[in-house]
């Protein structure tokens, strides 16, 4: 008796959420914040600074394009930004708890809107000083040192935070500590599910014991009769 056996394989990925290398997550975060310096390039290009409504309007549009990008869109994409995406790498809870908004931006204040913050003033600062002063006065030594006090702490900031993070034992921030939030690498897993498979008789597929054909009895009846 000849059977025949029918088997499928699905195939079916599914994440890890492991701990990522931090070469990766600094590359995914460099790639973010090129991304989103681009339109705000573009926007000085073509609203030079040239009085306080300018500087005003540029703040203001960079200030929206870097809320968007960092707070929101991680926000409604389930903790995703592009570079997070690209390098596989995915904002969640430790504690498998929803990411709220609150988490979001408070993660982003401390990695973000602080040197922010410092840069803003010190850009104001300067203005200040550019468009109330008169223009033959000879500020240009002030206004070269309050821009290198700024771009001295937006260094020594952004050496300080992969610092602490590299001595933390886990490879955490302070403030993932503090809101257990943390940066996991998506590992794909690839599983073969078998189906259900499915035996039959070759040989006995259309006649099968016990089956009568009631047509073809009639038909050797009426043969008989005649």
């Amino acid at each position: 008796m000849i059977h025949q056996t029918e088997q499928n394989y699905i195939k079916k990925s599914s994440h890890n959420l492991v701990k990522p290398h931090l070469g990766r997550i600094f590359f995914a975060r460099l790639f973010d914040i090129i991304i989103c310096s681009i339109p705000t390039i573009i926007l000085i290009f073509l609203n030079p600074i040239k009085s306080w409504q300018t500087l005003l309007i540029n703040i203001s549009i960079s200030q929206i394009l870097l809320f968007f990008y960092f707070v929101l869109l991680p926000y409604f994409s389930k903790g995703n930004t592009f570079g997070k995406f690209l390098f596989k790498l995915r904002l969640k809870k430790i504690k498998d708890s929803k990411l709220k908004l609150r988490d979001i931006f408070l993660r982003e204040f401390y990695f973000l809107y602080i040197p922010l913050i410092f840069q803003l003033l010190s850009q104001t600062i300067m203005g200040i000083i550019l468009f109330t002063s008169p223009h033959d006065s000879e500020n240009g030594f002030l206004l070269k040192l309050i821009n290198n006090i700024s771009y001295t702490f937006l260094a020594i900031w952004f050496i300080y935070i992969p610092l602490t993070i590299y001595l933390q034992k886990e490879n955490i921030s302070a403030i993932d500590l503090k809101l257990g939030t943390r940066v996991f690498f998506l590992e794909k897993i690839i599983k073969n599910e078998k189906r259900e498979s499915k035996n039959t008789h070759v040989h006995l597929q259309n006649d099968k014991p016990g089956k009568i054909d009631i047509k073809e009895i009639e038909k050797i009846i009426g043969e008989e009769n005649e």
